[in-house]
């Protein structure tokens, strides 16, 4: 098993060689605030929706050194890659079967203790906070669609794991909880449309993507939004898209969508790229 955390500098910092591990919490802890109302002499409550908190979790390990001044200097380099100054990190918990899952966190505490030192060892403890509190798995994976047959023309190279292609696909969501989608429709392409038949929730964009643009599509909670990129430039998008429209996700399991224009190229094509999400490890 290996934990390693990549700060908001790109360093990265595994638990091992002089760094051992002792212990861990908080990894499948879901803090959640159960929202209920209540109507004069009902009795018992009526559950309105269960709202997920942000996780909080954390573990501490031993420094190891030859010497209290190797100690010192390990110590020094933990504090440099768990300061809390420097924003949002990655935390990385690799298992003993090479599963790997993600959570974006901060570092909220570093605690190399006073107490729990001799001159060859140093105890520390580490709190973290997800703002998002949901692992995943960091392969992002995709999925290809195609409005018409014989519109499209095949992809010469796969930069993710490839899923479906197809007019209509199935896609099964690993994880237990649903996940966003980042969706780019590649022009020609008039007035796409993709839906989410297992929600029944669709998208749909009221306009033309010229040849050469890309119509790019985020279904996360705070980032939705729909952007052209055509010349190298964003161009916000977001007055073309149908106000009756759903940001949809993809729910655990199994989701068929579904995807139609009312006219395309024949370098037209759709991919859909999400990664599998969990609510704990």
């Amino acid at each position: 098993m290996l934990i390693s955390f990549i700060n908001a500098n790109g360093e990265t910092f595994d638990i091992t060689g002089n760094y051992m591990l002792r212990t861990w919490w908080g990894f499948g802890d879901l803090p959640s605030d159960i929202k209920t109302s209540k109507a004069p002499y009902q009795d018992g409550e009526t559950h309105v929706d269960t709202v997920v908190e942000a996780k909080p979790f954390g573990f501490d390990f031993t420094i190891l050194g030859n010497n209290r001044q190797e100690v010192f200097n390990r110590r020094l380099n933990v504090i440099k890659h768990f300061n809390t100054k420097l924003g949002p990190g990655t935390f990385i918990w690799e298992q003993e079967d090479g599963t790997t899952y993600h959570i974006d966190c901060l570092t909220k505490a570093t605690f190399p203790s006073g107490e729990a030192q001799s001159r060859n060892h140093q105890i520390v403890i580490v709190e973290l906070y997800a703002p998002n509190p949901y692992w995943y798995n960091p392969t992002q994976w995709e999925s290809i669609m195609v409005g018409f047959s014989g519109g499209w023309s095949y992809p010469w190279s796969y930069p993710k794991n490839y899923g479906q292609v197809g007019t209509q696909i199935e896609i099964n969501n690993l994880g237990n909880i649903e996940t966003p989608v980042m969706i780019y429709f590649y022009g020609e392409v008039i007035n796409p449309t993709i839906q989410n038949l297992t929600t029944e929730e669709e998208i749909s964009v009221i306009k033309t993507i010229q040849d050469g643009e890309i119509l790019i599509i985020n279904t996360a909670f705070g980032q939705k939004g729909a952007v052209i990129l055509s010349g190298g430039e964003y161009v916000n998008t977001f007055e073309y898209v149908d106000p009756e429209s759903i940001f949809w996700k993809l729910g655990p399991g199994i989701n068929n969508l579904k995807y139609t224009v009312s006219s395309e190229g024949a370098n037209a094509q759709c991919r859909l790229y999400y990664y599998h999400r969990f609510s704990g490890v």
